[in-house]
């Protein structure tokens, strides 16, 4: 199959670049494997016998380059985590100005690939705790962006600008309530325990390397957009994937050897985490033309049903009671 046949151009991309960046350094294009919720696309290639993937995104430069995104971000942190001993795939050649990277191949097996194929989610959910314990045991001293001056904790309120509208009628000004009860949450809990935070370390961006013999089992993928925050918040999109139930049994042992500390802010931050996450595919679908998130809405409504019940949200729960906000399936 031609190069042209598998590359199909989209905006900001085209073929020739992409050809041009392969043969400068040996690589064949041999099929597409996928694209995230971002602009990124992957394919895997091949040089000599050596497989490799090929992420093609928006250059650093661009304005089209969004927070969390940069390959120089990708490189940088990567290098970090391979330097304590974490599987962040080896860089083979890059291309900031350009947007294309050439990675190590971790191969097909992700956790939600393992999960839908009958594998055992105790193995790799304890591997995924185990590397969480690991990035707590150490000093980053990365130039990060501090979580809770980020996009992704301001995004929270996503629920209310995107899903809200979707459930009431003549919903009036009600930001400013919303922000009130999660101000009172947030000033009742104990201090943060913070450090080097993935922020999106869930099943999809976590390969699971069952026949390497180099370290951990569990491959990292995605980790550009990593963060100085709360310690928490990644334990918390590990356990509540908008993608994948992992069960409550499995999630509820996991979470009995936390600290109180540690499930307090889980509590808070997983149901944060719902509310920017419910709103988000509201808006890529309604902006972006990206329906496939949709499915996993129902999910999303029952964590937040069952967050709502936790005595720790109790103002959150009034507030979205005073606006007859309902969850329940």
């Amino acid at each position: 199959m031609s190069f042209h046949a598998i590359y199909t151009p989209q905006p900001l991309f085209n073929a020739e670049r992409c050809q041009a960046f392969l043969n400068e350094h040996g690589y064949s294009l041999v099929s597409a494997v996928g694209q995230d919720s971002s602009m990124r696309r992957y394919f895997r290639v091949h040089h000599n016998d050596r497989a490799a993937i090929l992420m093609e995104t928006v250059p650093d430069s661009s304005p089209h380059c969004m927070q969390g995104h940069k390959l120089s971000d990708f490189v940088e942190i990567g290098a970090w985590l391979r330097g304590v001993g974490l599987r962040a795939p080896q860089i083979y050649a890059v291309d900031e100005g350009a947007g294309y990277m050439l990675l190590e191949d971790f191969g097909d097996t992700s956790f939600a690939v393992y999960l839908n194929e009958g594998g055992e989610p105790a193995q790799i959910y304890s591997a995924a705790v185990d590397v969480l314990e690991h990035l707590k045991s150490q000093d980053c001293p990365l130039q990060l962006p501090h979580y809770f001056e980020s996009h992704v904790h301001a995004g929270h309120q996503k629920i209310i600008e995107y899903y809200a509208p979707t459930k009431l009628k003549n919903m009036g000004d009600v930001l400013a309530g919303y922000h009130a009860a999660w101000a009172e949450i947030e000033a009742a809990a104990p201090l943060c325990e913070m450090g080097f935070v993935h922020v999106d370390f869930h099943a999809e961006n976590l390969m699971w390397l069952a026949d390497d013999n180099a370290g951990s089992r569990v491959g990292l993928l995605d980790f550009q957009g990593a963060m100085n925050g709360p310690l928490a918040y990644d334990l918390a999109n590990l356990l509540e994937d908008a993608r994948i139930d992992i069960g409550d049994e499995l999630r509820g042992e996991i979470l009995s050897r936390q600290s109180a500390e540690t499930r307090h802010w889980y509590r808070i931050l997983a149901t944060q985490f719902h509310c920017r996450v419910i709103g988000q595919f509201i808006k890529m679908a309604n902006e972006d033309g990206k329906h496939g998130y949709l499915k996993y809405i129902p999910r999303l409504e029952r964590y937040l049903a069952n967050a709502l019940k936790d005595p720790i949200l109790a103002p959150l729960a009034m507030f979205f009671k005073q606006i007859n906000l309902d969850f329940t399936p």
